[in-house]
């Protein structure tokens, strides 16, 4: 390893890369970068922060939500000016984002074989993904949306199919930054982890974090975020082990009936 290549990696290792969303960064960092980028997900829109100049366009993003929908920001510059400009809309999310650099990351010796991880194909997929996400009691998506996302090079849906008798058990989605809006930081992320609670097949989580992670690699991306409740304790342990770090972003969501429960000091005894 040269001393160049030693410095890069010792950078990647204890530096994480926030000058994008926190500091202005040079002209240099963004030329290209795409703006106002709010990606529409089925469950609601995920609002990059970092490509917005301006916090009242995020603010008229969030007044648009529509009912039954959680549009999430995250990486925003600033995010405590914009939820003083409206504190009657906005709150921070009690979540952490954790962080997997990619190059730290490390192949499984062994892969599972009760099941086996594959790209989401179609409507009938999508339709057996919804039916987990109801299960874990997350937002179902329209199967359209699903679709019309999996064709593009932004979104990817994987699934865990089981082996014996070829139903769904488990997905996950992953988003590509660079695809998303040209991110300088070279990033992706993943969402909406769920593996159907009536199933009895172990280490699926795992398997399509690890899915996730190995995909990106391959595509030459850094790092992999996620965003995760703080008290999933049993969610973070899995991450800590897969080589995730805590990282400080933050993720801001608007003040509506489905996220009462965290902007109103939790559910009443």
């Amino acid at each position: 390893m040269t001393q160049r290549t030693l410095v890069r990696h010792l950078k990647r290792s204890f530096s994480t890369p926030l000058s994008g969303w926190v500091e202005e960064p040079p002209p240099v960092k963004t030329r290209g970068i795409k703006r106002n980028v709010a990606l529409p997900c089925g469950w609601g829109r995920l609002i990059f922060g970092q490509t917005f100049d301006d916090h009242d366009r995020i603010i008229d993003i969030f007044s648009s939500e529509p009912a039954g929908r959680r549009d999430l920001a995250i990486y925003i510059k600033n995010h405590h000016v914009l939820l003083a400009k409206a504190p009657d809309l906005l709150f921070v999310d009690p979540s952490h984002t954790y962080r997997l650099w990619l190059h730290h990351y490390r192949m499984p010796r062994k892969r599972p074989s009760s099941f086996r991880i594959r790209l989401l194909r179609g409507e009938e997929d999508a339709e057996q993904v919804n039916a987990i996400y109801r299960k874990c009691g997350l937002i179902e998506s329209p199967v359209s949306t699903i679709v019309k996302n999996q064709k593009t090079h932004t979104f990817s849906y994987f699934v865990a199919e089981d082996s014996a008798d070829g139903q769904i058990i488990g997905t996950i989605t992953g988003i590509d930054h660079k695809e998303a809006f040209n991110d300088p930081e070279n990033g992706a992320s993943f969402w909406c982890l769920a593996v159907d609670p009536d199933r009895r097949a172990r280490g699926v989580g795992r398997a399509l974090v690890r899915c996730v992670a190995e995909h990106y690699l391959a595509k030459g991306r850094e790092y992999l975020d996620l965003s995760v409740l703080h008290d999933n304790h049993k969610a973070i342990r899995l991450y800590r082990s897969l080589g995730f770090r805590r990282v400080p972003v933050f993720t801001v969501k608007r003040k509506n009936e489905i996220n009462r429960i965290f902007y109103t000091g939790g559910p009443k005894p």
